[in-house]
């Protein structure tokens, strides 16, 4: 099953012991989701980043729905804005992508969205996985490329950094796992195998998340 860059950094984010997302704000996942869309239509070479902001390589729908609704979107926006812009409108325009995003992963049997109380008055939702075939697929490739010398892919590359900027290493990892392969991260932030656009877009998440971008 074919997912998107959002999608997997969903699946990555859920902890499996509280089925709930694992230390992130509302705010920096919905910004996340967005970069993460964004890098994904990059690398299907939809998209570019330039010295004057985002532009359309080319219209052709991808077939996934999430990425052709951004891709519409950019479309229609004007050319030549800065991508922090770009991610400004998009987060404004899309305010349930979250909630969209778990919907198609329930509709695809990944995992089920659940509601419960907490201290028997607040609503909290749940959203255990109940199909671990695509939690392992992506959790597997992730591992791998910090823990072995495998040559990794440009779209493990880009979801590592989304995962580095989110501060969920660790729910990936162990700490002695990070700190013996510390030389390695460092080898793979500094790789040239993504596109310059993917880092642009990488490069604007980070300050986003950092400062925690609100409407």
């Amino acid at each position: 099953m074919l997912l998107n860059c959002a999608e997997e950094l969903i699946i990555l984010a859920i902890d499996d012991q509280t089925n709930s997302f694992y230390r992130i704000s509302n705010i920096n996942i919905n910004v996340a989701l967005i970069g993460a869309l964004l890098m994904d239509l990059a690398l299907r070479k939809r998209i570019d980043v330039g010295l004057e902001g985002i532009y359309v390589l080319s219209t052709e729908p991808t077939g996934d729905e999430f990425l052709d609704t951004i891709l519409e979107n950019l479309v229609e926006t004007e050319a030549g804005n800065q991508p922090a812009v770009l991610v400004g409108h998009l987060y404004n325009s899309m305010v349930h992508l979250k909630d969209k995003l778990l919907q198609s992963l329930e509709e695809k049997g990944i995992i089920k969205v659940s509601q419960c109380k907490v201290l028997w008055l607040f609503k909290k939702r749940r959203y255990p996985v109940i199909d671990q075939k695509e939690e392992e697929e992506v959790l597997s490739r992730i591992r791998k490329t910090i823990l072995t010398d495998v040559k990794p892919e440009p779209r493990d590359l880009a979801l590592l950094a989304l995962l580095q900027i989110c501060g969920l290493m660790d729910k990936i990892f162990t700490k002695e796992e990070l700190e013996q392969r510390s030389a390695r991260l460092k080898l793979l932030n500094n790789m040239d195998l993504i596109s310059p656009a993917v880092k642009r877009i990488i490069g604007e998440m980070q300050v986003l998340i950092t400062t925690t971008y609100t409407t």
